[in-house]
């Protein structure tokens, strides 16, 4: 699979269109600024702040990831499933409301997921981003302290998960 973020996202999208998958429209500029420029307010939680600091680093950090989201937000395909950042719950699941979930629950809070950012999953795993080391994460969906794989460029680590349904 190539390793260009446009040729992967076109050969995606092909493949979502051929077995009749929703592709999301893309982010929009005015959101990638809305989170890249925000400024603090107090009508929002301290966990979203969190958030959105932490979206906000992962924008900076790996442009690549900017660039998939400009192309669409978030998917489903085959059961594999990278978060939406714009559409609210439940059309699809969202980046904030599934981060506020792992952190901020009465059942159990994960410490393993609650370090990092989880974007998405599948079956068997669950894909973080974890932002002090600035890798995208393939972690086992029930012993979450085990990493199948880690990945410097968001290209690498998209194209190392969409080859599990390809």
């Amino acid at each position: 699979m190539s390793n260009n973020i446009s040729e992967i996202l076109i050969d995606l999208k092909s493949k979502m269109d051929n077995w009749g998958y929703p592709i999301e429209k893309p982010i929009t500029d005015q959101y990638i600024e809305s989170i890249t420029k925000r400024k603090s307010t107090l009508d929002i939680s301290p966990m979203l702040e969190k958030l959105g600091d932490e979206v906000c680093l992962l924008f900076v950090n790996q442009p690549e990831y900017v660039t998939f989201l400009k192309t669409m937000d978030g998917f489903e395909f085959n059961g594999l499933i990278l978060f939406s950042l714009s559409i609210p719950e439940p059309l699809v699941k969202n980046l904030f409301v599934m981060n506020d979930f792992y952190r901020d629950n009465d059942d159990f809070i994960n410490p393993d997921l609650a370090e990092r950012l989880v974007i998405g999953n599948d079956s068997i795993s669950i894909f973080t981003y974890d932002i002090k080391t600035n890798l995208f994460e393939i972690r086992d969906n029930v012993g979450t302290e085990t990493v199948f794989g880690s990945f410097y460029k968001f290209t690498d680590f998209l194209s190392a998960i969409l080859s599990t349904v390809a």
